[in-house]
């Protein structure tokens, strides 16, 4: 019956395609527009442009935006929006306008949309942001889910207790000089309000600021698996002083680009950067070594945190990277060395053989559609069994000479569900994949930590959920059984 529904559908089409060229009976040539044909055409194109950034309101507040392009930062600023002229408009309260947007009880229903650039149709929905009232648009200015990808420019998300708009891009995607008007409605009763907003893409100002001194420091770290950070002390009175500031919140943080121009947007720790395996300003990702963060200790004291990116970083590799402060067209330079050198293990492995432990382990937490875990230490139980340091065990779950499975040892080599080193787990206790299992558990590691952590599956787990299972860890010829009780609780308030 399909197979006749497409062949009558078809031959219906071929008929229409006939027809539609009058007496003109060489069908192997395109149809040539009439007059007439022609002229329509250009009168719907006419209408289309003609809607084309057509607002309908009753009421239009208009405001322009510069927003710098980015290439990692999504938020660009704010802006503040008349809701006094919209209340006024409306007939009610600012107080009760806000409150409507929010959506509170009782308040009157002020309803959210967009209107489309490219159409002027309205585009319904309130919001396709995180705020009650706001949208991601594309290039064309029509509103559009983030999901929708490349399409993703601008967007604006409006905060309730603020009265303003967050403006924001999409980073990477504008480029100076584009223009994207973008128009936010409100609707209470059969009233319109709509509020445009021009934004005028910029690219970041070229730095020309003078360095007027350079503090030359080092540090040594050995390879991470983490992000943790060490600290750098640097002179923090003479930054001050050299750049003529009285905080550190009066400077913009800065990096060195291979060509000599200098990364003005932070994309790593607090208003720092990461580098390149030549040490030069980067990005995350596969290129990375280590990242710059300007951190302070519990007294207010200021230091740089120096990280790496996990398993990047080797034995005798050295970057010199380059994080300055601009303030006063002035910079203070502070050129890092990094060098990565052995880990020095603070610890002694617990003296006799390796021995068989078995333990039991309870784990509980809330249900959640989340994926957080709850972790239990078992650092020590690992340690006295195999007769090994933390980090001579870290070093081992890297190799892969440390194995772990589920309810019974097996000749064949693990192979894991979950985090590695970890599983999956099904009701019944047994290894499952992602979408059969409820709860997954895995062995967290660092080089000073060791601990079980898991959490649920957002479907297939629910509150009131147990499960039991062995989790075999085998290492140094010896072997810890945890004896593993995972219960699930009611999910939190």
């Amino acid at each position: 019956m399909k197979k006749i529904h497409i062949y009558l559908l078809f031959l219906v089409s071929f008929m229409i395609g006939i027809t539609s060229c009058g007496d003109n009976t060489d069908f192997s040539n395109l149809h040539t527009l009439t007059a007439a044909e022609q002229a329509e055409l250009d009168r719907q194109d006419s209408i289309k442009k003609a809607n084309q950034g057509k607002i309908d309101a009753d009421l239009t507040l208009y405001y322009t935006f510069e927003m710098t392009t980015s290439t990692s930062a999504y938020e660009a600023g704010k802006i503040a929006i008349d809701m006094d002229k919209i209340a006024e408009k409306f007939g009610i309260s600012t107080e009760n306008l806000l409150k409507g947007i929010a959506g509170e009880s009782g308040a009157p229903e002020v309803k959210g949309f967009a209107i489309q650039g490219s159409t002027g149709a309205d585009y319904g929905s309130a919001s396709t942001t995180n705020g009650k009232w706001g949208h991601w648009f594309n290039v064309s200015a029509d509103a559009i889910l983030y999901g929708d990808g490349s399409q993703t420019y601008v967007y604006a998300e409006f905060s309730t207790e603020t009265g303003m708009f967050t403006l924001g891009q999409h980073p990477g995607r504008l480029k100076d000089g584009d223009t994207i008007r973008i128009v936010e409605g409100l609707k209470y009763n059969e009233i319109r309000v709509a509020v445009a907003i021009t934004i005028k893409a910029k690219a970041p100002g070229q730095v020309t600021a003078t360095i007027v001194n350079t503090q030359k420091l080092s540090i040594a770290m050995s390879p991470r698996s983490a992000y943790d950070t060490d600290p750098v002390q640097f002179d923090v009175t003479r930054t001050l002083s050299d750049l003529g500031i009285s905080s550190l919140d009066d400077a913009k943080m800065i990096a060195v680009n291979a060509d000599g121009s200098y990364a003005q947007e932070s994309n790593a720790g607090n208003k720092g950067y990461w580098y390149d395996m030549d040490g030069f300003a980067g990005q995350w990702g596969d290129e990375s070594s280590v990242y710059t963060s300007l951190d302070s200790d519990d007294d207010g004291n200021y230091y740089i945190g120096i990280g790496q990116y996990p398993d990047h970083c080797k034995l005798g590799d050295k970057f010199v990277i380059k994080y300055g402060f601009l303030a006063n067209n002035k910079i203070e330079m502070l050129e890092i060395t990094v060098n990565i050198v052995g880990y020095q293990d603070p610890e002694t492995p617990p003296t006799g053989d390796p021995e068989d432990v078995e333990k039991d382990i309870e784990m509980t937490k809330a249900w959640d559609d989340d994926y957080l875990n709850v972790q239990v230490d078992v650092k020590d139980i690992l340690r006295n069994a195999f007769k090994m340091t933390t980090y001579q065990i870290y070093s081992a779950i890297l190799s892969g000479d440390l194995k772990i499975y589920l309810n019974e040892v097996s000749e064949d080599a693990p192979s894991y569900t979950a985090d590695e080193p970890g599983y999956w787990i099904k009701a019944d206790g047994t290894v499952g994949a992602w979408g059969e299992s409820i709860i997954w558990c895995s062995l967290g590691h660092s080089e000073t930590k060791l601990y079980l952590y898991g959490g649920n599956h957002h479907e297939n787990a629910v509150a009131g959920d147990v499960l039991k299972t062995k989790f075999i860890v085998v290492c140094n010829g010896a072997k810890a059984t945890f004896n593993l009780t995972y219960t699930l609780t009611e999910a939190a308030e």
